[in-house]
């Protein structure tokens, strides 16, 4: 993944940590052998490479970093999976993730739990990672004497005041005498700040963190406040062409009426002579405060606009067009050159008119959704944040909760031919989260919200259990203020109810809708590429307030400048502010009779397809069976060995006198077989429980349950990849890869080869060794049956369900033959370069490079070139002497 190589090629050159560099009196510590300068001009290579814009990166010359990573997109599996890599690759062990609240810090964990296996699976590593918890100072001695990778999860407020235990100067249990802060310092901790916009970059935060000598931090979020040093950006048009979040619907409340969607009123109106000027009351931005407030604007005359006067891209299309007083009703008229009217003593927005329709369209699209997404074994849940607990909790007015249970039974009975629901009913289905106070009151101060623990103790154990269809909760009341707080993946529908608002704020809260849902099994559930759009499951509905649309325009015209309509990211212009890097120009044959070749070559190859899988489940539980019952597993053993003592001074020099083994009966924890191959497979219970019923060794089971189960996962995951390739069928489509090619340059680029020969261009870039060697014999000028050759461009891809796969090159071979000697014919080759030349060799191919070249042979089948795909290939010999064969068994294409 991007994210994770960018991060770790800041490194790139570094010494290893060993314990002979990295260990002093007893602690093991990050140490970098590159210079400030060295880790700078990485880092500009990084950027330059990511096409980070100039002026998105902030390049400053400090240890710090940010990855933009859009909500919901993984960004708490990318910077732990981060550390993994650094350690294997630098040896680098010591790492804080820095988080700023409890729910967070809860989330870091969980996807630690969720992602262990695998992350040990891959990386063959057993970190150390737990919450600093003042009352186990053994933890954190660990941290600091071992050469394992330790991660510490660590809030701000655990070391950001001299009272904290961390910080204490006379504890009995300090390590080495200092307090415990120091001794971490002395590890220069690599730290990961999750959400550093959240209080990380205050004066007295940053103070604090400078104390921990951090060798590098990394900041993770999708809204940086301070950026620098931008390496990556995971933008939202990026996400969504992933299908990494929810695609987003807004829907807009407006007055009946169709005046200004957001409050204006008249307020004050200036007549002198013939200029007349007005004071309008309107959403101002407060620079210092960062959010927008409900205040009286300066003076304004005709032509003024209104977002200019505000600093509110929502008045956009307010420019004033009139200011006159009415001989009818004797009040002051506001005209807008939109056809919009305001009134003197009247506004354009009644806020419970507002709130009624937000909540009736919430509840509405949330029992679309049910009905849609309950036969699917999916729960969807709606947020409704307020900024106003009394609006929903006052045993006077509570207005909000009101105004819910009139429109929930509104829309209850369109959607039940008019049956009412039980008051009960509507009452079971809602849910609050609301602070409190240390006197047990409910309040809406911001830093109480944040501190309250007991408040997002509820919300966090509360989570899965709202996921189940056992829980009647299906809307949910919280405090703005928790938004962050909620970050569940079966939201699907999000209205805030707010009096104020803050730009910033509203893109974490619609954040906490992005992720993908996940079904009863808690697995998550995609659409496809090819799911229309009106049956897409993964579609998050905001129904916003003022603010909303504010930030959805802003947001988009943001995103389309910076990166371009449909998320294509211009070229960056880029400026070395250090050492220049070496600049590599590939420079493209103008040979007009070798660009001919090149192009028909091309107009064989340029066609896309598109694919349909058409799976045959008795087949794959078929299959499925017949694998399960090849699993042996060894019997439960013990070994009674006996040695006999010659000398009783010297062990080592016992007799071996015999030994003899029992098969035994161990004891397993019990495993519930059906849930956990449903959950690592992806198969319904029912098909697992035909495989179960299949499988004639069961026996085998009950001799080691966990590591037949891991066996089973295994083979069953070998059998869906192998029907998912066999099942797969492409078709032609009209649209093609443009013949698009010209000079390029790389800047630090070092995997090249010169190909001046037969080459495209004068130059070869290549991925590996085999890579390298392969153009280096293609070019040769002995190869006279070569006519062209190219490295093919990482634009042209080919779908497949196990992700776009990239073929290597493309080589056009001339021969004679026999029956046409006077005609030499061109013949056109893809072909994919590995470590071995067979398909099945399972050490030198995984099984998903396995599936993605057998999908390849696919698609070119469908554009009738089967036979000249060659994959894999180790060398040129090999290629050549498989392509002369081709030639002669199937002539020309």
């Amino acid at each position: 993944m991007t994210a994770i190589r960018s991060v770790v090629d800041i490194f790139r050159g570094m010494e290893r940590n060993t314990y002979d560099n990295a260990h002093n009196e007893d602690i093991h510590m990050n140490v970098c052998s590159l210079s400030s300068q060295q880790i700078n001009d990485n880092i500009q290579s990084i950027i330059h490479e990511n096409g980070v814009l100039d002026t998105q990166a902030f390049l400053v010359n400090e240890n710090d970093a940010c990855i933009e990573m859009e909500t919901g997109t993984g960004k708490t599996l990318t910077y732990l999976q981060t550390a993994y890599e650094l350690f294997r690759q630098y040896g680098l062990s010591k790492f804080i993730v820095l988080v700023p609240s409890v729910p967070i810090r809860q989330g870091v964990i969980d996807t630690f739990e969720n992602f262990k296996e695998q992350l040990s699976d891959k990386y063959d590593i057993a970190p150390n990672v737990f919450v600093y918890d003042s009352s186990k100072i053994s933890l954190l001695h660990d941290f600091i004497t071992s050469d394992n990778l330790q991660i510490m999860v660590l809030t701000m407020a655990s070391f950001n005041s001299e009272n904290n235990i961390l910080n204490q100067v006379d504890r009995e249990d300090m390590f080495n005498n200092l307090p415990h802060l120091e001794s971490l310092a002395q590890t220069h901790p690599i730290i990961l700040m999750d959400e550093p916009q959240e209080g990380m970059d205050t004066e007295n935060s940053k103070q604090w963190i400078a104390k921990l000598q951090p060798l590098f931090k990394l900041r993770y979020s999708a809204t940086h406040a301070v950026k620098k040093n931008v390496l990556y950006q995971l933008t939202p048009a990026e996400s969504y062409r992933l299908g990494l979040v929810k695609k987003l619907e807004v829907l807009t409340v407006s007055e009946s009426n169709d005046e200004a969607t957001l409050k204006l009123e008249i307020s004050q109106v200036q007549s002198i002579s013939t200029q007349v000027k007005v004071k309008l009351k309107l959403w101002k931005l407060n620079k210092s405060k960062g959010r927008f407030e409900f205040k009286e604007s300066g003076l304004l005359k005709k032509d003024d606009n209104l977002a200019d006067k505000s600093g509110n891209e929502s008045y956009c299309d307010y420019t004033i067009s009139r200011i006159y007083k009415s001989m009818t009703d004797r009040k002051w008229h506001v005209v807008f050159t939109n056809g919009s009217e305001i009134i003197e003593g009247s506004s354009s927005s009644n806020k419970e008119q507002v709130w009624a329709l937000q909540l009736e369209w919430l509840i509405r699209r949330h029992f679309e959704n049910r009905n849609r997404l309950r036969p699917q074994g999916i729960k969807n849940l709606s947020l409704i944040f307020i900024d106003r607990v009394a609006n929903y909790m006052s045993p006077e007015r509570p207005i909000i909760k009101q105004l819910f249970e009139q429109k929930y039974r509104q829309v209850y009975a369109e959607f039940n031919d008019g049956k009412q629901p039980a008051d009960s009913d509507v009452l079971a289905a809602q849910g609050f989260y609301f602070a409190k106070t240390t006197q047990g009151e409910y309040t809406d101060k911001e830093d109480a919200c944040r501190k309250n623990k007991e408040i997002f103790d509820e919300i966090l154990h509360n989570k899965q259990r709202l996921l189940s269809f056992e829980s009647p909760i299906e809307f949910i009341f919280s405090h703005s203020a928790l938004g962050v707080g909620w970050d569940n993946p079966n939201v699907f529908g999000i209205a805030t109810l707010n009096e104020s608002y803050s730009d910033n704020k509203k893109r974490q809260e619609i954040g906490r809708g992005l992720r993908i849902c996940v079904n009863q099994s808690g697995e998550r559930v995609y659409d496809s590429a090819e799911t229309p759009e009106e049956e897409q499951i993964n579609q998050l509905t905001i129904v916003p307030n003022e603010t909303y649309e504010t930030f959805a325009r802003s947001y988009q015209q943001e995103y389309e400048e910076q990166y371009g309509i449909g998320g294509n990211i211009p070229k960056p212009k880029h400026t070395h502010k250090g050492k220049r890097l070496n600049r590599v120009t590939f420079k493209l044959k103008k040979d007009e009779t070798f660009m001919s070749i090149f192009r028909r070559f091309w107009n064989v190859v340029a066609r896309k397809t598109t694919y349909r899988i058409h799976m045959d489940e008795e087949e794959l539980i078929r299959r499925s069976i017949e694998s399960l019952n090849e699993i042996r597993i060894n019997d439960y053993t013990l070994e009674v060995q006996s040695m006999r003592i010659t000398d009783i001074g010297n062990l080592n020099n016992a007799e071996y006198y015999g030994s003899q083994s029992y098969v035994g009966r161990a004891k397993f924890n019990p495993h519930d077989l059906v849930e956990e191959i449903s959950e690592k497979t992806g198969l319904c219970y029912t098909s697992v429980l035909k495989i179960i019923a299949g499988i004639n060794n069961q026996d085998q089971y009950i001799k080691n349950p966990p590591v037949f189960m891991e066996q089973a996962v295994f083979k069953i995951r070998q059998v869906q990849l192998d029907e998912l390739v066999r099942c797969i069928e492409y078709t032609p489509t009209v649209n093609i890869y443009e013949f698009k090619f010209d000079d390029f340059s790389k800047d630090g680029c070092e995997d090249w080869i010169a190909t001046p020969n037969h080459g495209v261009w004068d130059k070869s870039l290549y991925d590996s060794l085999y890579e390298k060697e392969f153009a280096k014999e293609a070019d040769k000028i002995t190869n006279t049956e070569v006519l062209c050759f190219l490295k093919f461009p990482s634009w042209y891809k080919i779908p497949t369900p196990i992700g776009n796969y990239e073929p290597d090159f493309g080589v056009v071979l001339h021969k004679r033959l026999l029956s046409s000697p006077n005609e030499d014919k061109e013949y056109y080759f893809v072909v994919e370069i590995k470590g071995t030349d067979d398909i099945n060799d399972a050490r030198a191919l995984t099984p998903h490079e396995i599936g993605r070249i057998k999908c390849a042979v696919k698609h070119f089948k469908s554009l009738g070139i089967e036979a000249y795909y060659k994959a894999p290939i180790k060398e040129f010999d090999t290629f050549k002497a498989q392509a002369n064969q081709t030639i002669n068994n199937n002539g020309n294409i």
